[in-house]
């Protein structure tokens, strides 16, 4: 059976004085109409019965509380976490508390968790992922709460946006293979329709354009990688290192895909990296957890969630476009390239 929650009231009928007086006597500095002994009092019987102050209530009170929801959505996925923590750390310095909600299992989405704020005292949403959901944009203008998204996915977003470059990212991981005097780079990506997957694949291909390289088009996989746990090895590159293609270098779409591209070449017979160089994307924990240890590029969390955090607050005094700003990513060396 769930206990229900202690009020004023109740602590008011304990102690036999008005809930005025107990609300002055919890308040965090001394009333000069309650006497130091009944504040003593009326607290002791506060904790007594495990009466816990409402946030919300002192929020519409006393106005000096300030939060930023954030929207988590239902699926895994490895740079969320971090995200979320830095997007922490920069609401604490600017004085904000951060409120996480996961969308679960919820019918209607990330939308109906904002409207689901009506009753939380919130001055501004985050959102990871969403960027182009009108429903979500429709929810918090509802509730006239800003509204920023951390999204990569989408190519026209109508909110407010933060993500990675990823086309310089792209860009990045391939210059470091080509820099090694590789000529031939394969790219194992996924059959998703993204813009982190066009963006990635295009500054593939200026890296190249760049070295004076020609693409070999037969060397971009496209490999079905089902969003649960992923396959031993991708078929896609399994046939085409039986089919006798050789490469010197591989860029994985994203960290998670390099686990099965390894097990791949290791079962053709390949070492990494001394016969083929891999460097992957995103620098999840998995990537440290590899056979050798993953080069990779590198997400800038601790940027995306701060400037997240900027922004809703920026956007409670001030309109934000509906404009994508991008933060370049870095490398991270390893042993597999």
């Amino acid at each position: 059976m769930t206990r229900s929650r202690v009020t004023l009231a109740d602590v008011s009928k304990r102690a036999g004085v008005g809930v005025a007086t107990v609300s002055r006597a919890l308040a965090a500095e001394p009333h000069r109409d309650v006497s130091p002994a009944t504040r003593e009092r009326i607290r002791k019987i506060a904790d007594e019965l495990g009466y816990r102050p409402s946030l919300a209530a002192r929020a519409l009170r006393t106005g000096d509380y300030r939060a930023l929801s954030v929207i988590v959505p239902d699926f895994e996925w490895g740079w969320w976490e971090p995200v979320v923590r830095s997007a922490y750390n920069a609401a604490e310095e600017h004085g904000y508390h951060l409120l996480v909600h996961p969308v679960g299992e919820r019918r209607d989405g990330p939308a109906g968790t904002i409207s689901a704020l009506s009753n939380v005292p919130t001055d501004g949403v985050i959102v990871l992922g969403y960027g182009a959901s009108r429903e979500v944009q429709e929810a918090a203008g509802a509730l006239r709460l800003p509204v920023v998204s951390v999204d990569d996915t989408v190519t026209q977003p109508i909110l407010p946006t933060v993500s990675v470059d990823n086309r310089a990212g792209g860009r990045m991981a391939t210059e470091h293979l080509l820099s090694q005097g590789l000529q031939r780079v394969a790219y194992v990506g996924n059959t998703w329709k993204a813009d982190f997957v066009d963006q990635r694949i295009q500054g593939y291909r200026d890296a190249h354009e760049s070295a004076g390289i020609e693409v070999d088009e037969q060397l971009i996989l496209k490999c079905e990688n089902p969003a649960g746990d992923p396959p031993l090895t991708f078929k896609e590159l399994d046939d085409l290192l039986a089919a006798g293609v050789r490469f010197d270098g591989m860029f994985c779409e994203y960290d998670r895909m390099a686990g099965p591209a390894l097990r791949s070449l290791r079962r053709a017979g390949l070492t990494v990296p001394d016969d083929v160089a891999v460097v992957g994307y995103d620098d999840e924990e998995s990537a440290k957890l590899t056979d050798p240890p993953l080069t990779t590029i590198r997400q800038p969390y601790e940027e995306l969630g701060a400037l997240a955090v900027s922004l809703a607050i920026q956007a409670q005094s001030s309109p934000l476009t509906a404009e994508r700003r991008t933060i370049v990513p870095t490398l991270r060396k390893r042993h597999s390239a």
